[in-house]
């Protein structure tokens, strides 16, 4: 155990914003798990979160908190990464599940006497363990299963969201790889496309061991911003790190389930025009989409 607290195969990041509630659950699961450190970042709750965590941390192997004043998921997330040890990086939802024994299995499965320098680790819903050295075509459809556009069903249960996902430290940490804090929708979207454009050897593992669960709390907090100009600032930084083709296609993605985020949002619609005005700056291009999605592209771009 001593040289697995010198360097932890893997470092679990944990934000914590007034989950007082679902932490005794997640924490009793992730103390199940050797060989790994877990960070918990308190991002200024308000209840009984800190309370909670430094009762319990004292029962894990080697857990730290960090407190924090409050600033988001990213900045919690960018702060977890500044000050991880372990080989490779996940992160964890303090209301979502994580299946302790599962996670445990796959790290001694995957992560211990690896003898592939992989990249990153990505857990899917079906298929065998295979490696994969990224060449510009799987890079492609990789990048564009991470951008929820249409994919080859051979990418099915990858997506933009932090966790089922392992990283490389080295790699994130040597190219400077961050969760972008002036997002409030989007920011895990850009922190795996540029994690993908990065990285060389990736693993497919059929192996999910963690559960997101949608809050009300959550729905309510990704509707009450900017949405339009949240849309400018995705595609501003989107644009330089992918292909021109799946760039235009964002651009169409984001047209449309941007209208349909503003038409939830009490007066969204009024801001209907600025979004086409603001999208159509960058070059778009909706065949990737579904019809649905296609038709809708082209509908709003002719009447607004």
């Amino acid at each position: 155990m001593s040289e697995f607290k010198r360097q932890p195969l893997l470092s679990i990041i944990v934000p914590v914003y007034n989950n007082a509630k679902t932490l005794p659950a997640l924490m009793q699961q992730l103390r199940l798990v050797t060989a790994v450190e877990v960070i918990f970042i308190d991002d200024g709750s308000t209840d009984r979160s800190l309370d909670v965590i430094r009762h319990q941390l004292k029962l894990f192997e080697d857990g730290r908190l960090i407190v924090a004043q409050h600033g988001g998921a990213a900045s919690a997330r960018n702060q977890g990464i500044a000050v991880a040890k372990g080989i490779y990086l996940a992160f964890v939802d303090a209301d979502d599940e994580v299946n302790g024994v599962m996670l445990n299995k796959i790290i001694k499965t995957h992560l211990i006497d690896q003898q592939v320098q992989i990249d990153l680790v990505l857990f899917v819903t079906n298929g065998q363990v295979h490696d994969m050295s990224l060449n510009a075509t799987s890079r492609f459809q990789l990048m564009q299963a991470l951008l929820k556009l249409p994919v080859l069903t051979s990418y099915e249960g990858v997506g933009p969201e932090p966790f089922n996902k392992f990283y490389r430290t080295q790699l994130i940490k040597g190219a400077n790889l961050m969760f972008n804090e002036s997002l409030h929708m989007g920011e895990d979207m850009l922190f795996n496309v540029a994690a993908c454009q990065k990285a060389g050897d990736v693993r497919f593992v059929p192996a999910i061991y963690y559960q997101y669960l949608p809050t009300a709390q959550s729905t309510t907090r990704r509707l009450s911003f900017d949405i339009v100009a949240n849309s400018q600032c995705f595609l501003e930084a989107l644009l330089p790190i992918v292909p021109v083709a799946l760039s235009a296609a964002k651009v169409a993605d984001t047209v449309v389930m941007d209208s349909r985020r503003l038409c939830r949002q009490p007066g969204g619609w009024l801001n209907m025009p600025r979004l086409i005005q603001v999208t159509r700056q960058y070059q778009s291009d909706a065949r990737l989409l579904p019809r649905r999605k296609r038709v809708l592209f082209w509908v709003l771009n002719k009447i607004l």
